[in-house]
């Protein structure tokens, strides 16, 4: 996600969770209802001018995760999830939203570990390899 495909990503981020967003001073954010309508999750998305990426942040019933620096969102249909990216040549970090009202969020797992042969790694290292496999790295 950088500045030239924030519009594109908002859009298909409504279109996602069928929910418009707000708009102001750059920043957009949603208020996302999951399908049973008890679970609510408030997402921002702040432009970071010096670096051309965005700050994500979410606000659940449960608690507040914010992922700095991030470059992209991958939506998955099947997973009914988006995927906010936040890499560097060796590490990757994703926050995950799901349209059930589920988050999720993995820091600064080894690009190496996510592309090995899951059947190798820990228990505690194959939840988030998993998790972020979608990512195409």
């Amino acid at each position: 996600m950088n500045n030239k495909s924030l519009h594109l990503d908002i859009i298909a981020i409504k279109e996602f969770f069928g929910e418009e967003p707000v708009t102001e001073s750059g920043s957009s954010s949603f208020n996302i209802k999951a399908d049973n309508n008890k679970i609510k999750i408030h997402l921002e998305i702040f432009p970071d001018n010096q670096t051309g990426n965005y700050l994500i942040s979410v606000y659940t019933n449960n608690c507040h995760l914010q992922l700095h620096d991030c470059t992209r969102v991958i939506q998955s249909d099947m997973l009914e999830e988006l995927l906010f990216i936040s890499e560097d040549d060796n590490k990757l970090s994703g926050l995950i939203i799901s349209k059930n009202g589920d988050c999720a969020m993995y820091s600064d797992v080894l690009k190496k570990d996510i592309n090995s042969d899951l059947a190798e790694l820990s228990s505690e290292k194959l939840l988030a390899a998993v998790a972020l496999s979608i990512a195409d790295i």
